[in-house]
């Protein structure tokens, strides 16, 4: 591995702070969706009421189809959470690759 004492202070911070994310955190390519139904009980509030049952589901791209996976409510803050770390980690690779793209045009 070369040795990063070449690169400027920021690109290396952010480098080692995508490494740091990669290696310790979760993460997941996706969107959380908030959708509300209603479950077809007779009896239930939601027949009778505006809107129903709200329900979290985890929008991800699996081959070329988008499938929502339906997460449960223990598991929310969790998948939140992966789901922004996934944005972070995106946007310190788009920082990471701008200043590779510096390079090119010195």
């Amino acid at each position: 591995m070369r040795h990063r004492g070449h690169l400027k202070t920021e690109e290396r911070q952010e480098r080692s702070q995508l490494s740091k994310m990669l290696h310790d955190k979760l993460f997941v390519c996706g969107t959380l969706v908030t959708s509300s139904r209603k479950c077809g009980r007779i009896g239930c509030w939601c027949s009778k009421e505006e809107g129903g049952h709200i329900s979290t589901y985890l929008s991800v791209k699996v081959g070329k189809k988008w499938k929502m996976i339906c997460v449960p409510k223990d598991k929310q803050k969790e998948v939140k959470e992966w789901v922004k770390n996934y944005k972070e980690i995106c946007e310190r690779m788009i920082k990471v690759s701008n200043s590779c793209l510096e390079k090119i045009r010195q």
